[in-house]
């Protein structure tokens, strides 16, 4: 019996509006096709919400509480709040499942910067009372 050792040729497809012109803009079409963990059961998942939960818990038994002093407890809320923001874009929005992640860090940045400005305007608003009565 014998085996065939012919590669098989990957499709490559052109991501300008003319085709592939040569100059690196093509792709191969194995490349593009979406690639995701199979999971029987979906533990990552159910471990990220408990997490999530416990999270929560901690910072509003924290504030329930009274266990740290007002500037102490900002922080610490703060800190349990990144913690949190990293989990929800690891296990639930799939920040490191892709194909390249220029794109995710562009878009995420994007985001933060849109969110910081957007509490900053309004730290600027409830300070100042830009016209409001």
């Amino acid at each position: 019996m014998a085996i065939s050792h012919r590669k098989k040729h990957a499709k490559v497809i052109g991501i300008s509006p003319n085709g592939p012109t040569g100059h690196g803009d093509e792709v191969e079409s194995a490349y593009l096709a979406p690639r995701f963990e199979e999971e029987v059961f979906p533990w990552k998942q159910i471990l990220g919400y408990m997490a999530s939960l416990i999270l929560t818990a901690l910072a509003f038994g924290a504030v329930v509480k009274h266990i740290l002093p007002a500037p102490f407890l900002i922080g610490f809320i703060l800190f349990l709040a990144v913690l949190q923001a990293s989990l929800q874009l690891g296990v639930f929005m799939h920040l490191r499942e892709g194909r390249g992640s220029t794109w995710q860090i562009v878009t995420l940045s994007l985001a933060i910067f849109m969110g910081v400005g957007l509490v900053i305007c309004s730290i600027w608003i409830m300070t100042f009372k830009s016209g409001v009565s």
